[in-house]
């Protein structure tokens, strides 16, 4: 009797420190989660697989169950991978960076002034910009997303009836998370 009371308590203390540094390894996580340098000329991005060449106008995206950063040469493919192409069950508490048009320094994409008009790698027309840093009319995360997915959906449409099979093979390869 004594034995399988000492049993229980010695579970129920490992249960609540399993619990207890579950919680903390998740807190820590989404704090300690930013965004990685990008090696310019030698980084490749996720979706189309290019060289980043570009420090005003790569991505990165943060998945906050697995702590890996994924990087992109505009905010139009990072946009795409991750609320089209992929379907990744973390997509909602995904942390997005975008480099500041005019630093280079990484922002929060749903905080960051966006301007449409920009000539971007991958001609999704997007900049970011720190807020109350430029003299432009800012445009929200919302609407921005809203139209890269409208203007990617468009550009793969035509890309589809060139290249069908290839497009498959690069969805498939692009949706692995290594």
């Amino acid at each position: 009797m004594k034995f399988a009371k000492m049993f229980f308590m010695f579970a129920a203390v490992f249960v609540f420190t399993v619990f207890i540094g579950s919680l903390s390894h998740a807190a820590s996580t989404e704090t300690a989660l930013k965004p990685v340098p990008i090696n310019f000329g030698h980084d490749r991005c996720k979706r189309c697989f290019m060289l980043i060449r570009s420090p005003r106008y790569s991505a990165e995206v943060g998945n906050m169950q697995s702590g890996k950063i994924y990087k992109f040469d505009d905010i139009g493919c990072a946009v795409m991978w991750l609320y089209k192409d992929c379907h990744f069950a973390w997509y909602k508490s995904a942390k997005i960076w975008v480099s500041d048009a005019k630093t280079g320094k990484w922002l929060n994409a749903k905080t960051a002034c966006w301007v449409d008009g920009e000539i971007t790698p991958m001609h999704f027309g997007f900049g970011a910009y720190k807020r109350g840093e430029i003299n432009k009319t800012c445009l929200n995360w919302k609407t921005v997303k809203k139209l890269i997915l409208k203007r990617g959906i468009k550009k793969e449409n035509r890309m589809k009836k060139f290249v069908p099979k290839k497009w498959e093979i690069k969805v498939k390869k692009m949706c692995i998370l290594n």
